[in-house]
């Protein structure tokens, strides 16, 4: 995390160094990210930057986490476990939202294309810590779902989650890496996904 002194730091100074490091990191992955750039565009001095961070992976694990708290704040109530929504209807809506995410916030998912790419974050703690925690997360609203009778007690519900975290990422990853989203082909992947969950193929 970055130092205190950077969360003492006025909103529109934290706001721009960290739009100079998305700028940045949207150019480059983690193994070659210049500081002295992210640097000079957020019109920072050099010694000032370690007064905020400890060093580039300080600055990398944050950005992670600013992602996190940008889409929290996006998403609203759809995380919130006491959202009465059955679950296959939240998990449509996350996903699909997740794409006006990306075109919101054009700049913060470029840097996270370059992000998923890097060997750095394949390795992170704080990504597998990540992914442990949304399992879990998602595994709450099927265990949940399958007390109100919604989904069948007999399935596995981190078996479950796991297979659509794993979905998302597969087919996130494919639609980012290209240069246009067709968020109609989007939604009809989902709804269709979300219907063979229903509905069953046999």
């Amino acid at each position: 995390m970055p130092k205190e002194t950077f969360f003492n730091l006025k909103q529109e100074k934290q706001e721009r160094i960290m739009k100079a490091a998305i700028e940045e990191m949207g150019m480059h992955t983690y193994e070659h990210l210049n500081l002295a750039n992210i640097i000079r565009k957020s019109n920072i001095p050099r010694g000032s930057f370690y007064q905020y961070f400890e060093d580039k992976d300080d600055l990398y694990n944050y950005f992670y986490q600013y992602i996190g708290i940008k889409k929290y704040e996006f998403y609203g109530n759809l995380f919130q476990s006491d959202n009465e929504i059955p679950f296959l209807d939240r998990f449509y809506q996350i996903y699909v939202k997740g794409f006006y995410f990306a075109k919101t916030y054009p700049d913060l998912v470029k840097a996270g294309q370059k992000m998923i790419t890097s060997e750095h974050y394949t390795k992170s703690n704080l990504v597998k810590k990540a992914m442990e925690q949304a399992t879990e997360l998602y595994a709450s609203f099927i265990e949940n779902d399958q007390k109100k009778g919604w989904i069948k007690k007999d399935i596995d519900p981190r078996f479950l989650a796991s297979f659509l975290l794993e979905f998302m990422s597969k087919v996130t990853l494919d639609e980012f890496m290209k240069d246009t989203i067709d968020f109609t082909e989007i939604d009809r992947m989902v709804k269709q996904l979300v219907d063979i969950l229903k509905k069953g193929i046999e």
